[in-house]
């Protein structure tokens, strides 16, 4: 059995009794126990909230303290790009320029770097004058507030001239090093201005890693853009398709995403390769590696044309960009196939997981050029191709995309909250996964466990979570019909026992919402849904006394518990 040990809080109020985690997850071979977390979703101390999270912060910097006892080492962010004042889903985010309300400007008033370049009542006039009510995102005052505020520091940040303090001499530096996208006009000078906020962002963000070096930052690559840069590098994509997602389980209609898709004339030319490693770089200059969201995106896309109206009718007739020799509709496609005529079942459908049914290696390599980019620059910034990559593969896994990632050894994810626990074979069944997957009660599209967890106990599926979990845990059959009475009735104890059970899995790498483990039921994003509160969820500036109060009452994830249990399950099944 293993050794527990009495760990005190960082406010010294509290001793929490845990499991050594450390220990724990070495026996459950456990690689990466990573938080998933959106900048904007950070806490913010009282005298900093400018209404918007950032992970810079010291609220954030609290945050990310209390989850290390939990035996978190890594975070995973969401993606970074820059996002118009009223777009508040950062996947449609600039693919350079991060989003500058990520700065935080306590920073710049207080540490003796930035040389007090904001004033103190500048900063808390903003904070008093944030709109109150539910602690939430808000948007647009912080892109007003803090622009203004990123404006007065440049300003004084020049009033200053220029000297050799270390400050200067870095910002000179980032231009430099940046200039290739910083650069907007044709004589190639860098706007000092608008490369300002970067550069603060770039300083904060290596403070953030050096503050916390036992951790690993995940960065989120979107497979969109925003119309910007779909205009800004309009001669790298096809003018006439656009890419979306197909029929599935999770949307049996297709998602008209309206994304811009390389033209296959600049894959081949290699054009497309140069601008996909300049992101990723980009990417890994603040990160240690990468979530790729929808790696589809960059194997074999799913196309439809730009000119069909309505464009959900559109995606219902597209076809996978290297797929269509046997798609009608796309004769201008079949010169780009991969894929040939012989190699698809034409029996089933475009977007089905079994259309291409063969391939040989040197199809998979041609199918695979994208990806290795990724691959390769994560490799190139001393990351593990296994653990640091993280692709984002749901429902559906083509056969081209399965064989490039099974040729690079990649895991896919395990959404377990939508297993259909009567069918055996279902993707999303616990015991499906393997080493390399990353497995979770569930992410940023998908509902909060809690609140799933009561929904089920009001019915049958809570009987049939906890004859499926004894399962997984190896319940004794004597104890059995109370393990699964108690976990029909009590939601607290079917999440637990939930998360102990993905604990115990075959996956190697385990992520966590943040409303999962702190106990929360609100939606941080409904997929398709447009409304004043999608995408604005952030964790509590209390969220100790939350967690604690709702721990006692079983209403939050103790992952020491789950860890124990876990580590017993393992201890019978062997």
């Amino acid at each position: 059995m293993l050794r527990r040990k009495r760990v005190r809080c960082r406010n010294g109020e509290t001793e929490i009794a845990m499991l050594e985690l450390s220990q724990a997850l070495k026996r459950l071979n456990i690689k990466r126990l990573v938080l998933q977390i959106h900048d904007p979703a950070f806490p913010s101390a009282a005298d900093e909230d400018v209404g918007r999270g950032s992970p810079n912060s010291s609220g954030a910097a609290d945050f990310i303290r209390f989850l290390q006892q939990f035996g978190f080492n890594g975070i995973q962010f969401g993606p970074q790009g820059q996002t118009a004042r009223s777009t508040p889903c950062p996947y449609d985010g600039r693919l350079f320029p991060h989003d500058f309300r990520s700065v935080a400007l306590k920073p710049l008033v207080e540490d003796s770097y930035w040389r007090g370049i904001l004033g103190r009542e500048t900063l808390d006039g903003i904070v008093h004058a944030r709109p109150a009510g539910t602690y939430r995102t808000h948007h647009e005052y912080a892109w007003d507030e803090v622009s203004a505020a990123l404006d007065e520091a440049f300003a004084c940040f020049c009033a200053r001239g220029e000297s050799k303090a270390e400050v200067d001499v870095d910002f000179a530096s980032f231009c430099e090093s940046n200039k290739s996208w910083l650069t907007k006009n044709h004589l190639g000078d860098v706007d000092q201005k608008a490369a300002f906020p970067q550069f603060v962002l770039d300083r904060q963000r290596q403070v953030l890693r050096a503050s916390f070096p036992e951790l690993s930052f995940y960065g989120d690559l979107q497979i969109g853009m925003s119309r910007d840069d779909a205009q800004e590098f309009a001669s790298l994509f096809h003018p006439d398709y656009l890419m979306g997602a197909p029929p599935s389980r999770t949307n049996p209609e297709g998602q008209p995403w309206g994304y811009a898709v390389f033209h296959p004339s600049q894959i081949e030319s290699g054009n497309a390769q140069a601008f996909l490693r300049q992101r990723v770089q980009r990417m890994l200059s603040g990160f240690d590696g990468v979530r790729i969201d929808h790696p589809h995106g960059l194997v074999c896309p799913w196309v439809y044309r730009r000119d069909v109206q309505p464009p959900h009718v559109g995606v219902r007739s597209g076809s996978r960009l290297h797929e269509s020799p046997a798609v009608a509709g796309h004769p201008e496609l079949a010169g780009f196939a991969i894929a040939t005529a012989d190699q698809i079942d034409k029996s089933g459908e475009p977007f089905g997981e079994a259309w291409v049914n063969d391939l040989t290696d040197e199809q998979v390599k041609r199918y695979s050029v994208l990806i290795d980019v990724v691959l390769d620059c994560v490799c190139e910034a001393g990351g593990d191709m296994t653990s640091d990559v993280a692709c984002e593969v749901l429902s559906t896994l083509p056969y081209p995309l399965r064989r490039v990632m099974e040729h690079h050894g990649l895991g896919r994810f395990r959404v377990v909250q939508k297993a259909k626990l009567d069918t055996p074979e279902d993707v999303y069944r616990i015991e499906q996964a393997c080493p390399n997957d990353w497995i979770m009660m569930g992410n940023h599209d998908t509902p909060p466990i809690w609140m799933l967890a009561r929904g089920w106990c009001d019915g049958r599926r809570g009987h049939d979570w906890g004859e499926y979990l004894a399962e997984r845990l190896t319940v004794a059959e004597t104890d059995r019909p109370e393990f699964v009475r108690r976990l029909a009735s009590d939601p607290g104890e079917l999440v637990h026992a939930l998360f102990a059970a993905i604990l115990a899995s075959n996956a190697q790498h385990v992520s966590v919402f943040f409303t999962d483990l702190l106990g929360m039921s609100g939606f941080y994003n409904s997929p398709g849904v447009v409304n004043d509160t999608n995408w604005t969820l952030r964790v509590p500036p209390d969220f100790l006394s939350q967690y604690k109060s709702r721990c006692q009452n079983g209403q939050a994830l103790d992952v020491a518990r789950c860890a124990r249990a876990a580590v017993e399950a393992v201890e019978r099944r062997d």
